[in-house]
């Protein structure tokens, strides 16, 4: 019935932006209610930064009276709406606002890259801690806990590996997922942001899940395959590219309003995505009595794949019986602190066994010749090398897949270090699919 009425809502928005004359192609504004929820979160960061002009295209005064209203709309309440692809099933949300209202608290989870994680915002005030303070803001009588789950560098592939450990073991109510800019198009990606998106869905807990889709100053975001799947299970969708870049390619904000990089949102581009997320949760607000209810377990068919559902988390704190040759526990990383590293001349290596489908690696990668390449032994079969002297490396975590399998079985797996030149590699940890 849920699904019924927002079909409903989406015709009269189509009919209500036809109306207008002016508006977008792309633009999904719900309704002329949408401008008065919107316009109380847009209003700070629209007074304190760079002026947006009316676009004056709307041309038919005699509308009716929903598309004058939207006329009457400033260009940065336009782009707000426009942030809001989809509002999808609003039960998960509303069952979780309905769970704060009655004094229970709450948790919001953000998993992503370096946006999330809050990179050359130049300011503390990143989207990731803004949008827990809007939830605190709306629940004053609960505590709100936000974690903050980016990384730098890191694309879902990554992502749906330590899922279990950053964002899972937190019990988190909502989860926010914003890989669109560190994502390629290969089916790699589009299968672990879709398993990713699967281990949330289906959870004994009903997740709040929203998905994020940000932009690099190219264009560049993954938000075409990736609304695919938000469609797919009825997800609220948020797009900075159909927001702000639409803004910036109308002439009435540049790139520098937004960013002070190629990728990274500054201060008031932060400012902007805790504004769409806001317009999202008014919507949810204004309709939690009318949508709380029973969710459904029952997902579609996956559009591309979930045979990556559910990886478990490894790494040396709680792998036992690992043979180490030259290879010794380190701490590897900022966010992995329970490693291995091989360094030296004299050729080394890691054995294990494990029971699995799937075993994906992660390692480090450095632009350095010092960096070595290991050799990947399964079943006593070499099946791969991964080098980790790479041109785009700064000791940032790359994954591999050791093992791609469909079936589960018991595997041997070595990670083998030939000798020679001094090299080093480091192995951040494991993750691996039943």
């Amino acid at each position: 019935m849920k699904k019924f009425i927002s079909i409903i809502a989406a015709v009269s928005m189509l009919l209500s932006v036809t109306a207008c004359g002016g508006a977008p192609a792309e633009s999904t504004a719900e309704s002329s209610s949408a401008a008065e929820s919107a316009a109380s979160g847009a209003q700070t960061a629209e007074s304190s930064q760079p002026e947006q002009q009316e676009s004056g295209t709307a041309e038919n005064t005699s509308a009716v009276p929903t598309a004058e209203a939207e006329d009457n709309r400033s260009d940065y309440e336009k782009m707000v709406d426009r942030s809001l692809l989809s509002t999808g099933d609003m039960t998960r949300m509303a069952n979780v606002f309905k769970k704060a209202q009655s004094g229970e608290d709450i948790t919001a989870a953000y998993i992503g890259g370096s946006i999330t994680e809050g990179y050359n915002a130049g300011t503390t005030e990143f989207y990731a801690k803004t949008c827990t303070d809007l939830l605190q803001g709306y629940f004053p009588d609960i505590t709100v806990t936000g974690v903050n789950a980016g990384i730098s560098g890191t694309p879902s592939l990554l992502g749906n590996l330590r899922l279990e450990r950053d964002v899972l073991s937190a019990d988190p109510d909502i989860v926010f997922v914003e890989f669109a800019v560190n994502d390629g198009q290969e089916a790699d990606y589009k299968n672990a942001y879709e398993s990713l998106v699967r281990t949330l869905l289906t959870q004994d807990k009903d997740i709040a899940v929203v998905l994020l889709f940000t932009v690099l100053d190219s264009g560049y975001t993954c938000q075409e395959h990736m609304s695919k799947i938000g469609a797919n299970y009825d997800l609220p969708m948020i797009s900075v590219h159909d927001s702000v870049y639409e803004e910036i390619e109308a002439g009435r904000m540049t790139w520098q309003d937004y960013s002070n990089d190629q990728s990274h949102p500054n201060a008031y581009g932060h400012k902007c995505i805790t504004d769409f997320v806001d317009n999202y949760y008014q919507k949810v607000l204004a309709a939690v009595d009318e949508n709380v209810g029973e969710v459904s377990k029952e997902l579609p068919d996956p559009v591309f794949s979930a045979k990556y559902m559910n990886m478990h988390y490894m790494d040396s704190a709680a792998m036992e019986n690992v043979e180490l040759d030259g290879f010794v526990q380190n701490d590897t990383h900022g966010s992995f602190h329970n490693g291995w590293m091989y360094r030296g001349t004299d050729g080394g290596s890691m054995k294990f066994t494990i029971t699995c489908s799937v075993l994906e690696m992660v390692f480090k990668a450095n632009n350095s010749e010092k960096y070595g390449t290991a050799d990947i032994y399964v079943d006593g079969e070499k099946v791969k090398s991964v080098a980790s002297n790479m041109s785009d490396g700064w000791n940032n975590p790359v994954t591999a897949y050791l093992i791609d399998n469909d079936a589960s079985a018991e595997h041997s797996v070595e990670i083998r270090m030939e000798g020679g030149d001094a090299q080093a590699f480091f192995v951040m940890a494991f993750g691996y699919c039943d």
